[in-house]
């Protein structure tokens, strides 16, 4: 029994070994395909970070601990920064951050998936494949109009969970994604972002948004509208001189003579 024993730990070592390493050659592999997914869009890479998670807490975020995000990769799209990461073994998830926040959260999820764990987001309905989860079911609905139906009908099963926090919008992907579903996440998440403008905005966005606009070009105060300071004694208001009066009295008004008429004919002169 001890040979039998001894063989079968031998086995189990070995095939220990031999799953470590096709895991360890699936992460090299999966690192250099997103550096060269990334290097073919401009975007930039890197191994791993331990910061950019403290952005977020809700969606797939709400089902991991205190992990490190791997295959990290860092660009700009229209002017605003997106991050496309790996939550170890979980999914790969894209960040698309927003212009305008807002308070309001917005949860989009496949219907196989599980329902969300934070406390504050109630079930509104479902659209098509998918299901809808908000904190605020009166903006939520408001939001989920024609063109959010048809987006929950043609968006890509690989966006598996979409959602946004504040001045952030993400959707979760399986984290076997191809190069073709990294470019499919990326116009989604695009396309949920400008769906969910209609979202109120946050409280001190919306008063930056409100203050009145002044009608002078940038950079340019207006003048104030106050008059000119004059010496003591002085007023605004001509002044006429006494003599200058009499003088304009007593000129006789001029005689003004009427031009003849163009093409008129002048009397002849006869001499007597």
């Amino acid at each position: 029994m001890v040979p039998l024993w001894f063989t079968l730990s031998a086995l189990c070592f070995v095939g220990a070994a031999v799953l470590l390493y096709f895991d360890l050659d699936r992460r090299r592999g999966l690192g250099r395909r997103r550096k060269s997914w990334a290097r073919s869009h401009g975007f930039d890479y890197e191994p791993e970070s331990a910061d950019i998670l403290k952005r977020w807490k809700r969606g797939v975020m709400s089902t991991v601990g205190d992990i490190t995000a791997r295959n990290v990769v860092l660009g700009q799209i229209r002017g605003e920064a997106v991050f496309i990461f790996d939550l170890e073994d979980v999914a790969t998830v894209i960040a698309l951050h927003r212009k305008v926040g807002t308070n309001v959260v917005v949860d989009l999820r496949l219907k196989g998936v599980k329902e969300p764990r934070e406390n504050d987001v109630w079930l509104l309905g479902a659209i098509g494949p998918r299901m809808v989860y908000s904190t605020n079911l009166d903006a939520a609905r408001r939001a989920c109009d024609r063109r959010m139906v048809t987006f929950a009908h043609t968006a890509p099963d690989c966006a598996e969970i979409m959602w946004n926090e504040e001045n952030w919008t993400l959707i979760s992907m399986p984290i076997g994604s191809s190069r073709a579903q990294w470019d499919e996440g990326l116009r989604t998440v695009r396309q949920f972002n400008d769906l969910l403008r209609v979202l109120p905005p946050l409280p001190a966005q919306a008063a930056i948004g409100a203050a009145p606009r002044r009608n002078a070009g940038p950079g340019r105060p207006l003048a104030p509208a106050t008059r000119a300071e004059l010496p003591p004694g002085r007023t605004d208001t001509p002044q006429v001189r006494p003599d200058a009066v009499r003088r304009e009295a007593g000129r006789p008004e001029p005689v003004r003579r009427t031009p003849p008429p163009r093409n008129s004919r002048q009397a002849p002169h006869y001499q007597r």
